[in-house]
């Protein structure tokens, strides 16, 4: 005879309170649909004896879990070989990952892929827009018992089970420290900031605590535009060609996106390079160069194995019917030209 499921094995599966579980389960009003398909598809997995529930067998198989990288090309590329290189790693601990391009993807695009990844994968990591679309299909995979785990820029809380990655906020006020202090002795120093869009909670997060902290600590220097590059080299140079046109001078700049070469384009054809205090996001095959060449003053990155390595175990532990954080904060790394090995 199978043992009932236990209340707190439902809140490891779904991630969901006590309480919360217990209204679903006596059909008490006030539930949402979604909360209580999650819960009916946790008791189906415990009373099936999935591997989503924890069992010596469970432990040992291997599982298979898909990345989604809803990012730019650059970024991917590195992502996609440091999961590479981490491959035999991950093998020997019973465990599959790989990384989805969905470069350029529309979020109905990348929704489809998720729903995909929910069929055919034991769990899904995701770098994405934090879009209704998005969310939508990601609930549906936890609803299908599937673990979500959110890398690099969190989506709303219910879309999946736990965040890795740097805390953003702190990121961007890391820019506007090094670009204020850069900065202090102007009279009157004017900064920019590039995003791609303010769907990725990444950028919204990194934007905000840059322009909190200038505020704070640096109230001479004058944050003067947003400039929307789009993600892409292209559309950032255009972006910002524009902007120069418009103002007679940019003493600093912090791009929370991709896109840098345009923007070190613009800059160079426009005499502000090594004028103008540039920060930056990520060490990638685009910024490496850049920032040997002195064109970019500053990145701001995260250690893509920690990231790789936390993510996948992450994945095990919940579909091993263990519980995981909220959230995982990994630290900020900075590196200069001379901090580069």
């Amino acid at each position: 005879m199978k043992e009932k499921p236990t209340l707190k094995q439902l809140m490891e599966i779904t991630q969901l309170s006590r309480a919360t579980i217990d209204r679903a389960l006596n059909d008490r009003p006030g539930v949402h649909p979604r909360t209580r398909s999650a819960v009916e598809a946790a008791l189906r997995q415990l009373g099936s004896n999935s591997p989503t529930r924890s069992s010596p067998r469970a432990k040992h198989r291997t599982y298979d879990f898909r990345l989604l990288a809803q990012a730019g090309d650059a970024f991917t590329d590195e992502l996609t070989r440091t999961a590479a290189e981490l491959e035999p790693e991950f093998a020997a601990t019973g465990a599959n990952l790989a990384v989805v391009r969905c470069v350029g993807a529309s979020d109905d695009e990348v929704a489809a892929r998720v729903r995909e990844a929910a069929d055919a994968a034991d769990g899904i990591g995701i770098i994405c827009t934090n879009t209704a679309t998005t969310t939508a299909a990601l609930r549906e995979c936890m609803a299908a018992g599937k673990p979500v785990v959110a890398l690099i820029t969190d989506v709303d809380a219910d879309a999946r089970h736990t965040y890795i990655g740097v805390n953003n906020r702190a990121a961007g006020q890391s820019a506007a420290f090094l670009i204020g202090r850069h900065l202090q002795a102007h009279a009157c120093p004017d900064v920019a900031v590039v995003v791609a869009t303010f769907s990725y909670t990444c950028h919204e997060d990194r934007e905000i605590g840059f322009r909190s902290l200038l505020r704070q600590r640096f109230p001479n220097v004058n944050l003067i535009e947003v400039i929307k590059g789009a993600d892409s080299g292209a559309a950032t140079y255009e972006a910002t060609m524009r902007f120069l046109d418009e103002h007679e001078k940019l003493d600093g700049v912090y791009n929370v996106a991709g896109g840098n070469e345009g923007l070190a384009a613009a800059l160079r054809e426009s005499n502000l390079t090594g004028r103008t205090i540039y920060v930056t996001h990520e060490v990638n095959r685009i910024t490496e160069p850049l920032l040997r060449s002195d064109a970019i003053d500053y990145l701001l990155t995260q250690d893509l194995r920690l990231l790789l390595r936390t993510a996948v175990v992450h994945l095990k532990s919940v579909r091993e019917g263990r519980g995981v954080p909220a959230q995982t904060i990994i630290p900020i790394e900075m590196h200069s030209r001379y901090s580069l090995y």
